[in-house]
């Protein structure tokens, strides 16, 4: 049997953890779904069903390596509050994307997001020694693009009416950042951090 060592990776600071995903936290993330969150997202999982088959999803594509899904936990109460995940990893160009990260009510706007994506950052450019980290995000969505600017990420451009969401042709916003930018990048995040903290 071939042993996956992505199901076994898990980031963590001294407030939440990143667990990989299984398929027994179906049941966790249908407590914090709501539909409001799928909104800009190109699955709709929007019930029990449909939230079971984009774990399913997720897991099948961990099985090829391709991504990394993670179970985001509030370390205190142990509590699952989201889900984020590292995908189209791409090892010969050093490239990957974050993507298909949602946060129940009770994590947004909090420093939930802020240590999820600087967990996955770091991992991706200290562990994976990846070249590029990239993340999308509708054009529409102020709170999701307002949120990866003030991270840090640098607006690349913007794919006009790049595909039709639920009946809607949008505007897709690509932003990145590179091995060279992710030092700044990361004493950035580390002192959004510490507002969080003297909060």
């Amino acid at each position: 049997m071939t042993i996956n060592l992505f199901d076994s990776i898990i980031l963590e600071n001294d407030r939440i953890k990143l667990i990989p995903m299984q398929y027994e936290h179906v049941q966790e993330l249908h407590k914090i779904n709501h539909e409001s969150i799928w909104s800009y997202m190109l699955f709709q999982a929007t019930d029990y069903r449909l939230l079971e088959q984009w774990v399913i999803n997720a897991i099948s594509l961990r099985e090829e390596l391709s991504t990394l899904p993670f179970i985001v936990v509030m370390k205190e109460t142990n509590e699952v509050v989201g889900s984020t995940r590292l995908q189209y990893i791409d090892y010969e160009n050093e490239s990957c994307e974050i993507g298909a990260s949602w946060f129940g009510v009770k994590a947004q706007r909090t420093y939930v997001n802020t240590d999820s994506k600087y967990l996955l950052l770091e991992y991706c450019f200290e562990t994976l020694k990846m070249a590029r980290v990239q993340i999308k995000a509708d054009e529409r969505n102020e709170r999701s693009n307002k949120a990866i600017e003030r991270i840090g990420f640098t607006k690349e451009g913007v794919l006009r009416k790049e595909r039709t969401l639920h009946g809607v042709k949008r505007n897709l916003v690509i932003y990145s950042i590179i091995d060279d930018e992710w030092p700044d990048v990361k004493l950035k995040i580390e002192q959004l951090q510490e507002k969080y903290n003297t909060k």
